[in-house]
């Protein structure tokens, strides 16, 4: 099954697209389609007439409107007569049509627009060197010649009528085509349509016609040559009067005169004179030529498998600033023809789930198989290394310059940690090991501590990822996410506790504490969510509606002090150490706190 050209559906049953479809054939039993009958109420159900329904196509890579659907029907196991099969055709449009001669083999015949019974099968019987005689039998080539006697039957005339003899006549060479084509639908190439051609001599005068059959190269290339042979014979013509005795010839049949085969085209009867108007029948058709069908447009009709789907809560990435929760949707599959999902979710527990939108491309994804060992943000780390092992076989990481590391190149997500890596080794078997690291990015510092073998590895790409906007409400909720791709039936859903990673102030950084004059002065520098960047001689922006923060200093015993502040520092009352000052920035969520241990 294809959509605009893109197949759909192989011939395993495998759809390379998320959709439900439903077939009715066309029985008197055939009940109304769910939903048909959902849309439009009092619908009937087309009995008689088969058809096919689909529900949540994705129409986005069709322009975003119904695609033109083409399906391969398959009603027989192997090939067919294609004498019968035109008998048959003509016998559902209620015409009998006897049946001699031979015809050839073909894998299908295809009808794909409405027309007379006469122009579907005209363009066969041209390239095969049938006709249809007398508009009761079909006749196709092969047929044993019948010997006629010259003596007394050729040349007949009624009464005492004085009649010239007529004699052969010969075409010039300019009244045949230079070359034949055929048009077909090749089963070597997925039935893609395909073309032969045979050359009689050089020129430009080029015969084609576009048949309604599958067939093999080297069954279109045959048809080819046996046409342009008979082409070159049938430029003889002969007209022959016969007695009436000799009624029963008719088009089609094969006379032998002299040693020489014609085929008659036409016949008139006056004066109970039979008169023929015939063909040259050519020699035997030539054995099969080789053929090649050309190279095959390759459909990646491979099964997609299920969807391995990764759930980010995240901190902005480049280029955003998220105003409200948000999580990040990467997905892959292990097999070759994984390309692409759908994605749904649930906010009660499975219970049903929402469409929210597409995965369009793969996203690397893979699994630590070692330790990443703790290291400062601040510089390189260029001693730490942690080995991946990616998903498929397709995935690839590649080693890229500092210079385009720090302009935000191989940025992934280990674990919680956000890295950044300069060296891809690879170790084959999809295994590389990542080096010259840049740890703790987009304030993930916290994780660089905590790594473990197994923990999930996704370079994220945000062009491939989906963005999934959640409303502020939702906010320490838990979600259910699946998966929606053609080979996702059986695929568990991904439960993920949206955490506002994207909103979260981060931590405040620089704490410091100096006593002075019986009081105790507690400083600290904020960091932006929109100050990633670093830039040079400029104000880092806040990145949040207002400059706030949440302090608290304690002791082992309890809180001391307590305050919500508007500035970047904090004077209360000395007290003995040792007591703790814990330093959280407020935006629409409490951000990630700081700590600092006085003395």
């Amino acid at each position: 099954m294809w959509a605009d050209g893109k197949l759909l559906r192989d011939a395993g049953g495998q759809w390379l697209q998320p959709v439900t479809m439903r077939l009715h054939t066309g029985s008197e039993r055939q009940t109304v389609d769910p939903l048909i009958a959902a849309a439009e109420g009092d619908a009937p159900a087309f009995r008689g007439l088969a058809h096919a329904v689909f529900e949540d196509l994705p129409l986005a890579e069709f322009g975003n409107r119904l695609p033109n659907l083409a399906f391969e029907i398959i009603a027989d196991d192997g090939p067919v007569a294609l004498g019968s099969a035109l008998t048959d055709l003509a016998a559902s449009v209620a015409i009998p049509l006897s049946m001699r001669g031979d015809f050839p083999d073909v894998a299908g015949l295809y009808v794909g627009a409405a027309a007379s019974l006469a122009d579907v099968l005209a363009p066969t019987l041209k390239a095969i060197g049938g006709v249809v005689a007398a508009g009761q039998t079909l006749v196709g080539p092969g047929q044993s010649p019948m010997l006629i006697d010259p003596a007394g039957a050729v040349d007949a005339r009624p009464g005492n009528r004085q009649q010239a003899r007529e004699r052969q006549r010969r075409a010039a060479a300019s009244a045949t085509p230079d070359a034949i084509e055929l048009g077909y639908y090749d089963i070597d190439r997925d039935y893609q349509p395909g073309l032969q051609r045979a050359r009689l001599r050089p020129g430009v005068r080029v015969d084609g016609d576009g048949l309604p059959l599958a067939l093999s190269a080297t069954a279109a290339k045959k048809l080819c040559s046996d046409r342009m042979l008979r082409l070159a014979a049938e430029r003889q013509r002969r007209t022959l009067r016969l007695p009436w005795r000799y009624l029963g010839i008719a088009p089609g049949d094969v006379l032998r005169l002299e040693g020489l085969d014609w085929q008659v085209r036409e016949t008139r009867f006056e004066a109970f004179v039979l008169t023929l108007e015939m063909a040259r029948v050519g020699a035997a058709p030539l054995q099969p030529l080789p053929s090649d069908p050309g190279r095959v447009l390759d459909q990646g009709d491979q099964a997609p498998g299920p969807t391995s789907l990764a759930v980010l809560d995240l901190p902005p990435l480049p280029g955003e600033l998220p105003d409200g929760p948000r999580l990040w949707l990467a997905g892959a599959g292990a097999m070759p023809g994984w390309k692409r999902s759908g994605v749904a979710i649930s906010f009660d527990d499975g219970a049903s789930y929402d469409p929210v939108g597409q995965l369009q491309a793969p996203v690397p994804i893979g699994t630590a198989k070692s330790i990443l060992a703790p290291a400062s943000a601040a510089g390189w780390d260029r001693f730490g290394h942690v080995d991946i092992e990616m998903l498929a076989d397709t995935m690839w990481l590649e080693s890229r310059s500092e210079a385009s590391v720090l302009a935000g190149a191989n940025m992934a997500v280990l674990g919680t940690e956000i890295i950044q890596f300069t060296t891809a080794q690879a170790l084959g078997s999809r295994l590389f090991r990542l080096s010259g690291l840049l740890r703790g990015r987009r304030g993930t510092e916290q994780a660089a501590a905590s790594h473990a073998v197994g923990e999930r590895f996704v370079l994220l790409d945000q062009g491939a990822m989906l963005a999934l906007p959640m409303p502020l409400e939702r906010l320490g909720q838990t979600v259910l996410i699946r998966a929606t791709g053609g080979g996702d039936g059986a695929t568990p859903a991904v439960s993920a506790m949206l955490g506002g990673a994207g909103i979260c102030p981060l931590p405040p950084v620089h704490l410091s504490w100096r006593r002075q004059g019986g009081e105790l002065l507690l400083t600290w520098t904020p960091q932006s969510r929109a100050g990633f960047g670093w830039p040079d001689l400029a104000d880092v922006p806040i990145g949040e509606a207002r400059l706030a923060f949440r302090v608290k200093l304690h002791d082992a015993t309890g809180v001391l002090a307590e305050a919500e502040i508007n500035e970047t520092s904090w004077v209360v009352p000395d007290r003995p150490g040792p007591i703790w000052l814990d330093v959280a920035q407020l935006g629409s969520t409490l951000g990630q706190v700081a700590t600092l241990q006085i003395p």
